[in-house]
């Protein structure tokens, strides 16, 4: 690997570059953004306004979001992310 990746995809790969002295404040950033992320809802479209004209937009509604960047990333929970950085403060 040369540099700080573009792309971290999972729990692991933080762990893995919290262990690295030249990436591990990089890495606590990225997890406290994951942290601060206020993703529990997100808008899904249902029906259409208009039937006769698409261009004219859909209805939505709030929802729970079913996959958090948290959840997305293999993390537990908000709070597995949270221990991840404390953790990472300690080293």
């Amino acid at each position: 690997m040369r540099g700080y990746p573009h792309h971290i995809a999972t729990a692991q790969d933080y762990q893995n570059l919290l262990a690295m002295p030249e990436y591990r404040e990089q890495a606590k950033a990225d997890l406290q953004k994951i942290k601060d992320t206020d993703d529990a809802k997100v808008t899904k479209a249902t029906t259409l306004i208009d039937p006769e004209d698409p261009e004219s937009g859909y209805n939505t509604e709030i929802i729970d979001n079913p996959m958090p960047l948290w959840k997305k990333k293999g993390f537990a929970s908000k709070t597995a992310v949270a221990k991840m950085i404390t953790k990472a403060k300690e080293v």
